[in-house]
């Protein structure tokens, strides 16, 4: 286990185990026709070197979400402002369990762009997942790169 502490939270990870579960499942994990997905699905392989450098250090394949959302907002058609979550082998030392949602206070700053969170509890867990685990949250803005408008822009 790897000793990680970001902003509220200390987190022990099984680095090694959390990459192997993803190596062994091949893409693609984006599955989802909608524009934000097909978006997401392009996006993510340009992420900055910091938000790669934040995942590969905790074993995880940007690539692979367990899920994407996508938000609307007001302003930049040139960009996509997406929510998603990943799962980590190993537990939360430190930081949380937030009572109702993830409060402003639960998000930490990992690069431009990019917040996360985390959380004992595990939406959608792929029954083979290794245990104990827990989740990530990410809270990202994104270019938007498909050759059609972007619909979560709003004018």
């Amino acid at each position: 286990m790897t000793e990680f502490v970001f902003g509220p939270y200390r987190l022990l990870v099984d680095v090694e185990t959390t990459r192997a579960y993803y190596s062994a499942h091949p893409l693609p994990w984006v599955t989802c026709g909608c524009a934000g997905c097909r978006n997401f699905a392009q996006a993510v392989k340009l992420l900055p070197a910091e938000a790669k450098g934040f995942f590969a250090a905790l074993g995880l394949d940007p690539e692979k979400p367990g899920e994407v959302t996508h938000l609307e907002e007001a302003g930049d058609a040139a960009a996509h402002h997406a929510d998603c979550w990943y799962h980590l082998c190993g537990s939360i030392r430190a930081g949380g369990p937030w009572k109702v949602g993830l409060p402003l206070e639960a998000w930490v700053d990992i690069g431009k762009g990019f917040s996360v969170a985390f959380s004992r509890k595990c939406a959608l867990l792929p029954e083979d997942f290794p245990r104990p685990c827990f989740q990530m949250d990410i809270d990202c803005r994104l270019p938007w790169l498909l050759g059609e408008p972007n619909p979560y822009a709003l004018q």
